[in-house]
């Protein structure tokens, strides 16, 4: 639940259901009386669905058909009011709970496992290194990034990695410096809502 890109996710369905059933109720001069909206918006839910982008979504999918179903019930007071929620824990997600959301992401989907830079340690191919004093002074007391978060990456898949993270929505990501030679490269951090000039080096 403290995951911005489940909160992402959420208010992306929320979004497009919401506005799907505005676009059909504008399309008509009639009034559309609940048990019609309701209608409305389990179709289009009951068929995002079956999209494996909104997989993570399945047991909040479930209990909106649920509701949609319900003959006593009104499921879009129910997506206006989740939307909102959303939103707010979206907002209070620090950036500090992004960075372990991403390293979690990059191993378990992708298979990128993370660990602390030991000096004596030879590193490891396809393993993401990062530096001990970035992750305690990289953010504050409250979790907000004040620096770049410095990653350290020997790979063939450098720049794959690094699309990858941005494609998440969780930072931005640049590479600093990159030895062709060794495959070795200084990816940094930047937090998704600040760019890269606004972050001190």
């Amino acid at each position: 639940m403290n995951d911005k890109r489940y909160y992402q996710l959420l208010s992306e369905l929320l979004d497009n259901s919401l506005l799907h059933l505005y676009c059909n109720i504008s399309s008509t001069m009639r009034f559309t009386p609940i048990h019609r909206r309701n209608d409305i918006l389990v179709r289009f839910i009951k068929e995002k669905s079956k999209e494996m982008h909104y997989r993570p979504l399945k047991t909040e999918i479930k209990r909106m058909l649920l509701l949609g179903k319900n003959k006593n019930g009104n499921l879009e007071s129910q997506l206006l009011e989740l939307h909102r929620l959303a939103m707010e824990l979206f907002d209070n997600v620090n950036h500090l709970q992004y960075l372990f959301d991403l390293l979690n992401l990059l191993e378990s989907e992708h298979g990128y496992r993370s660990q602390l830079c030991n000096e004596n340690e030879v590193p490891i191919v396809d393993v993401i290194y990062l530096l001990q004093d970035h992750i305690e002074y990289c953010f504050n007391e409250n979790g907000k990034q004040i620096a770049p978060v410095s990653m350290l990456f020997e790979s063939e898949n450098v720049l794959s990695l690094v699309d990858l993270i941005n494609k998440t929505g969780l930072f931005c990501a640049e590479v600093k410096e990159f030895n062709k030679t060794k495959k070795q490269a200084h990816i940094l951090l930047h937090p998704k809502d600040t760019s890269p000039d606004e972050v001190a080096a």
